[in-house]
């Protein structure tokens, strides 16, 4: 008897260090943490005092348009070069947009909710700053395929299983992943973190990529070039 596992959902992860333009990662990294931790004292804070604070709700969502950051974003797109190699796609027929990107800062006892980037394609989180026992990202299957009975891999059937929970018979997977990595995965897929148990805070920066053709002749699906799109008026 054999499993055929069919169907997965792949999520791509890549060491990328600290980019930076002086050939000093040491000082780079500082420098934007330092930054990122004035844009959070400088705004309001999250509403619950379990949640990590986004700079995309707070003024801070386009750090791709800010120069300190840029030897990041161009790591960023080297890196989802490789994804969409990974998956078979010819990136020269592709153009792909940062949309939006933001810092986020969970000190201890905070966390990222369960929420997914519905408004783009491709989302990507980087690790500025990640405690050893720093929250982890789990990704979740609202309908998991292997899921024969709805709610049945939900942690409080656990004690129906005898064997590992793995990615078949699980609704959440959580990958561990180190400081200066940086992790795509497609934007409609769910995720959350788990609550950070450090006193050192975590730091990462996501961003979203919304992906069109250069060519969009004889193609249905994604898409057209900016250069056809008419703004209505307003």
């Amino acid at each position: 008897m054999k499993s055929i596992n069919i169907f997965p959902l792949t999520i791509f992860c890549a060491p990328i260090g600290f980019p930076c333009p002086e050939n000093d990662p040491d000082k780079s990294r500082s420098q934007l943490i330092q930054q990122i931790v004035a844009m959070r004292d400088q705004s309001e804070p999250p509403t619950s005092e379990i949640a990590a604070w986004t700079g995309d709700v707070r003024g801070h969502e386009f750090l791709h348009n800010d120069p300190a950051f840029s030897p990041l974003f161009e790591a960023f797109e080297n890196s989802v070069e490789l994804y969409l190699q990974q998956m078979g796609l010819d990136a020269s027929q592709l153009n792909l947009y940062f949309t939006r990107s933001w810092a986020v800062v969970a000190g201890a006892g905070e966390r990222v909710n369960r929420h997914a980037h519905l408004q783009s394609h491709l989302s990507l989180v980087y690790y500025l700053q990640k405690p050893a026992i720093g929250g982890r990202i789990a990704f979740l299957h609202p309908s998991p395929p292997n899921e024969f009975v709805p709610g049945l891999f939900e942690t409080k059937m656990a004690s129906l299983f005898t064997g590992p929970r793995n990615e078949t018979n699980s609704n959440n997977m959580i990958v561990d992943v180190n400081e200066g990595d940086v992790v795509i995965f497609p934007s409609r897929t769910e995720h959350t973190t788990e609550s950070h148990q450090s006193t050192e805070p975590r730091i990462s920066i996501s961003s979203d990529i919304v992906i069109t053709l250069k060519d969009s002749t004889k193609q249905e699906f994604l898409l057209p070039n900016l250069e056809h799109w008419k703004q209505m008026r307003t």
